[in-house]
């Protein structure tokens, strides 16, 4: 599986800049429709998200704190869809890393020096999200059962090992939260006074690495050629089904280490429904960023507006945070039916 636009050389077909713009249009008319019919007056509804998610200092700190973590989930996503396997587990390996970084933030000496304990804890995230990753990865390799299935299936299982812990393990009094990590496993926030903290530089490394793993190495080159032509990759010697769970290993880890973001960074402890479904909106940043690693950064930055203005929208223009879910919604469909998001399967003489 690939998502591509139109070859440039393909005169039939409209550019995909112009239906990229077509989309957002047609997006602005359909939410303008809305909004107008809730009584709201739309320029208040921009106005609304654009100060929610950057009128000042703190606002401007958020933004950029879902903006790593969107990026991480992103990338969880688009390296499998890469290879045309469909990881829709994102939210639940994000559970598990946040599990790991809450446990071990909690459970390691908090002596320790925030050079180790930081690291430690982050690498603790990223292989449990990285081997819950593998298991529809392993499932799918070794049984062919639908990955779609069993990572949809997962994530429920993660959000119930998070309330176990929230609510058994190491509850914090009456609130919906485990304890807070130890101070020296949190990440440093070098902006006196901002939420940003170094996790936005450790996904924009993250980044950059899923790139050069995807363009320059042996797995990327294989996950390719698995998502251009499955069977084709298989007669020419890749071994799919390693390639699979080497895939779903990669997408996990990501994953997990958006959890340590959340608990290390954002929260310093494991909240009760702490992911607000950042590793399912992960799915709609990947696809708009056509699963290019580097391309999920700017993609991310416009999801995260989004999601940081819309809790704005309340008392910016009296209308519920949830249009902002409907803004991001519609604009994913319309860049599906408009065929800048596209996927092809060459094998298919219907998709030549």
């Amino acid at each position: 599986m690939a998502v591509e636009t139109v070859a440039a050389g393909d005169k039939t077909e409209t550019p995909a800049w112009v239906r990229t713009l077509l989309s957002l249009a047609g997006t602005l008319v359909a939410m303008s429709a809305l909004v107008w019919l809730l009584g709201a007056n739309p320029l208040d509804v921009v106005e609304a998200i654009v100060v929610g998610a950057l009128g000042n200092p703190f606002n401007i700190g958020q933004t950029v704190v879902i903006t790593g973590i969107l990026i991480l989930t992103a990338l969880s996503a688009a390296i499998p869809f890469s290879a045309r396997l469909w990881n829709v587990g994102g939210e639940g390996q994000m559970t598990v890393g946040a599990v790991a970084a809450a446990v071990l933030g909690i459970v390691l000496p908090g002596t320790w020096s925030p050079w180790l304990l930081v690291p430690v804890v982050m690498i603790g995230s990223l292989v449990a999200g990285a081997l819950y990753g593998a298991v529809p990865g392993w499932l799918k390799a070794r049984f062919d059962a639908s990955e779609i299935v069993t990572s949809l299936m997962l994530n429920f299982v993660a959000a119930s090992l998070a309330a176990w812990v929230i609510f058994d393990v190491y509850p914090e009094g009456f609130v919906q939260r485990t304890e807070a990590i130890h101070v020296n496993a949190e990440l440093p926030r070098p902006i006196e006074g901002s939420l940003v903290d170094v996790g936005i530089l450790i996904a924009l490394a993250t980044a950059v690495i899923a790139w050069f793993v995807m363009k320059h190495t042996k797995l990327g080159f294989s996950i390719r050629a698995m998502g251009a032509n499955n069977p084709a990759s298989r007669l020419s010697g890749i071994r799919t089904d390693r390639v699979t769970v080497q895939t779903f290993l990669m997408a996990g880890a990501f994953a997990g280490l958006a959890g340590s973001l959340v608990v290390q960074g954002r929260d310093h402890s494991l909240l009760q429904d702490f992911s607000a479904n950042l590793g399912f909106l992960g799915i709609g940043v990947a696809l708009v960023a056509r699963l290019h690693p580097l391309w999920v950064i700017a993609s991310a930055v416009f999801f995260a507006i989004l999601r940081v203005g819309s809790n704005s929208l309340q008392a910016g223009a009296g209308l519920s945070p949830v249009v902002g879910e409907i803004v991001i919604a519609t604009f994913v469909i319309l860049l599906m039916v408009t065929k800048v998001i596209k996927f092809r399967y060459p094998e298919n003489v219907d998709a030549q």
